[in-house]
């Protein structure tokens, strides 16, 4: 089906040239979902959509025209070309905006299951009441205040007047559990599980119930605690939702902004010698891979930071372009959007020592298995909100906290994690992450 849409695309790059265009790009999308919701502890609706677009960008005289139609009829998508070029037309010149060269096409295997092709709607809420009835039916003080399944194919092509001709089929089954345990007055706090595959016999809707029903019930019978400085041992959840600063400070944008803490830092060390993180697009059955970005350059391995040194950036075209470099092929967004720095698949390397041997050399810390943070882009600065934490005393893992804050610096924590474990949990979607658990001393806990 992808071919169907590359040969619709095509006709239309040969068009724009001939009517003035000094570059050009067609990039299109369907989006073919089943989705079952739930709210309620009760089903709630289950739809079938199919969404079809192209973004199309149009460069004449330097300036960049961009536009969308959410549609694939040819008088759609040439009526939105026509809006771009007359966008162009009063958008002021930008010298380092030009597309990327035609690219090495490549293969990634094993991200797309023909089996979806016949996941029909009875399978996608039967699969929904199996997450839904699991989770329930494992203790009655659970509630479900939302989830989903969902059963998705990912349809991509580009086509554009520097030769990049590609396209590529992705399937995606989703699904995720979000709530709380309730105990008469004891009311845990809320919580979460998600999950996404590839193939339809990789889905395992009980097992996610399953994990989503402990964490939640570990939240019941909290207990205040004193403020005191510890050992923040994060796990695979934390990790992601505290350390997406680092990430997010490594993109180009942030960079050349002057929004980024790494900022002239490129070659120093910024971490300890255990923290190692890629980037790899290509990784076999991953939610995350694809052959190709945003703007159509071949996904590649970026080293982001290599044995606590920071050593990759991640581009896009126009950012490359300001530096005279190559993408790193690290374009995302849909037809909706002009292309934006997205990662892949971050790899966190997992260390050697095994959590379950971490935990007993603590002798006082919290075990955070959610964080509501908002650290500052530049400084690192954070005070975060821990939920459903647990305290640490003398290797043991005791009570369940309420409420508590920390208190720290991002950037600063990176050079003082004491361990990484060699467990990893890989937190799955269209961006995905494989992440360790990271203990980290030095932080201030104020109840």
């Amino acid at each position: 089906m992808t071919a169907d849409i590359l040969s619709l695309l095509d006709p239309f790059v040969a068009k724009a040239l001939k009517l003035g265009a000094d570059e050009v790009e067609f990039f299109a999308q369907r989006l073919k979902n089943k989705t079952a919701n739930f709210e309620a502890n009760n089903l709630k609706s289950a739809v079938s959509t199919i969404l079809d677009g192209v973004g199309i960008r149009v460069l004449k005289n330097k300036a960049l025209g961009f536009t969308s139609v959410n549609s694939l009829k040819k008088d759609k998508i040439l009526e939105g070309l026509k809006e771009a070029f007359a966008i162009a037309k009063v958008t002021p010149p930008e010298p380092n905006y030009y597309l990327p060269s035609k690219q090495l096409a490549i293969q990634v295997s094993d991200i797309y299951d023909p089996a979806i092709e016949s996941f029909s709607m009875d399978d996608t809420i039967n699969s929904a009441k199996l997450l839904l009835n699991t989770a329930t039916a494992y203790d009655p003080r659970i509630s479900i205040d939302s989830g989903l399944f969902q059963a998705a194919i990912i349809e991509k092509a580009i086509a554009t007047s520097t030769g990049i001709n590609n396209s590529e089929m992705k399937s995606a089954l989703s699904f995720g559990l979000f709530g709380m345990a309730i105990d008469g007055d004891d009311i845990g706090s809320f919580d979460y599980e998600f999950d996404t595959v590839i193939k339809v016999s990789e889905v395992n809707v009980e097992k996610l119930a399953t994990d989503f029903a402990v964490k939640i019930l570990g939240n019941l019978g909290s207990k205040k605690t004193n403020s005191f400085e510890g050992t923040a041992v994060f796990t695979p959840d934390t990790t992601q939702e505290l350390f997406s600063l680092v990430i997010d400070s490594a993109k180009a944008t942030a960079i050349q902004a002057g929004a980024s803490y790494l900022q002239d830092k490129l070659g120093e060390v910024i971490a300890v010698k255990d923290l190692t993180i890629i980037d790899d697009g290509t990784i076999k059955g991953s939610p995350g891979s694809s052959a190709f970005d945003r703007e159509g350059v071949t996904r590649k391995k970026l080293n982001v930071i290599d044995k606590g040194t920071f050593t990759g950036v991640f581009y896009d075209t126009f950012t490359a372009n300001k530096e005279s470099l190559a993408s790193t092929g690290h374009a995302g967004g849909s037809f909706r959007n002009i292309p934006n720095i997205v990662t892949t698949n971050l790899n966190f390397k997992p260390g050697k020592t095994s959590i379950d041997a971490i935990l007993p050399e603590i002798k006082k810390g919290i075990l955070i298995k959610r964080i509501s943070a908002s650290p500052d882009p530049v400084s690192g600065d954070f005070s975060a909100a821990i939920k459903g934490g647990q305290l640490i005393e003398n290797g043991e893992v005791t009570d369940t906290l309420k409420e508590i804050t920390a208190v720290g610096n991002v950037y600063s924590a990176l050079k003082s994690i004491s361990h990484v474990s060699k467990e990893q949990k890989p937190i799955r979607g269209e961006q995905t992450w494989f992440v360790p658990y990271l203990s980290v001393d030095n932080i201030k806990f104020a109840s």
